[in-house]
């Protein structure tokens, strides 16, 4: 049974699901209308992306943010993966907690699973948000440099190498900020306490392996797109160094019922500008017929 907390603040909850250990965070009234918040790969677990929008949106919803595979506390797959091995682990989280159909908000390979399920699931998927969202092109910055790095036992370990290192950690982060000064104190320390876990990494290489070929990207969802029933808000930062603002700005129009909003930011909107995408997440869902 889930725990949760009456003042709306996030509870981490944990069970075995299909026979691997799941981790998600909960939040909000039990019979709220259900949000599910999706991180994104690397570092990332629900906690890191979501733990400045997980007590607004708890207001009005009944919040779940799952760890992805490998991420957080959730038991890995422990093989190569791509974004539709994910939507079907992600519909075995929902059935379990009871939860037929849901608004949806995904940051980058989280937004990549949310877009999947809205065309390949349409049932159970009302409203989605899209930020920094991945499977909207077909190649990977550098694209024969990042293939080529997928074939070698290098992400991991670059991950352990960086792992006690502030000033190095200060740098990755920053990459993904349109301004380093927006990079707290605070979310260097959230990233060396992840950095501590075991196997730090190995699932995102997992998903680079399944997602990244030799001459293509794996998922491509954009000439699917004009298929997607649900409303999309598309949030991307201006200075997104990992997914081109033009390839978003294309899916928009494709998607019947797209929206794009521009941020001034990087990669990773919610952390560097968190009351701006707080308060274009919470309006939107709000919205009970969103244009």
């Amino acid at each position: 049974m889930n725990v949760h907390d009456p003042g709306g603040l996030p509870v981490p909850c944990n069970a075995q699901i299909d026979g691997r250990h799941v981790s998600w965070m909960d939040a909000g009234p039990e019979d709220a209308p259900p949000v599910v918040l999706l991180h994104g790969g690397g570092l990332d677990r629900a906690s890191l992306s979501w733990r400045l929008l997980m007590p607004e949106l708890a207001r009005t919803h009944r919040v779940i943010a799952p760890d992805w595979p490998g991420h957080g506390d959730s038991a890995g797959l422990n093989r190569p993966f791509v974004i539709a091995d994910l939507g079907a682990w992600l519909l075995d989280v929902l059935d379990h907690l009871a939860v037929p159909k849901a608004d949806f908000v995904g940051i980058s390979m989280g937004a990549g699973v949310a877009l999947w399920l809205g065309l390949h699931h349409p049932d159970r998927v009302h409203r989605i948000v899209a930020a920094g969202a991945y499977g909207l092109h077909d190649r990977a910055p550098a694209h024969p440099l990042s293939w080529l790095a997928t074939r070698l036992p290098l992400a991991p370990l670059g991950m352990h190498l960086v792992g006690g290192n502030r000033w190095l950690v200060q740098q990755a982060v920053s990459t993904l900020f349109a301004r380093p000064d927006r990079v707290s104190d605070d979310l260097i320390d959230e990233m060396l306490e992840t950095l501590k876990a075991p196997r730090a990494g190995d699932a995102f290489a997992d998903f680079q392996r399944g997602e990244i070929g030799p001459g293509s990207l794996h998922t491509v969802l954009t000439p699917q797109l004009p298929l997607l029933a649900a409303t999309v808000l598309f949030l991307h930062g201006r200075e997104d160094g990992l997914v081109p603002l033009s390839a978003v700005e294309t899916a928009a129009r494709a998607c019947p019922q797209g929206r794009l909003q521009v941020l001034d930011t990087g990669h990773w909107p919610m952390r560097e500008s968190p009351a701006e995408f707080n308060r274009l997440t919470a309006d939107f869902l709000a919205d009970p017929t969103p244009a």
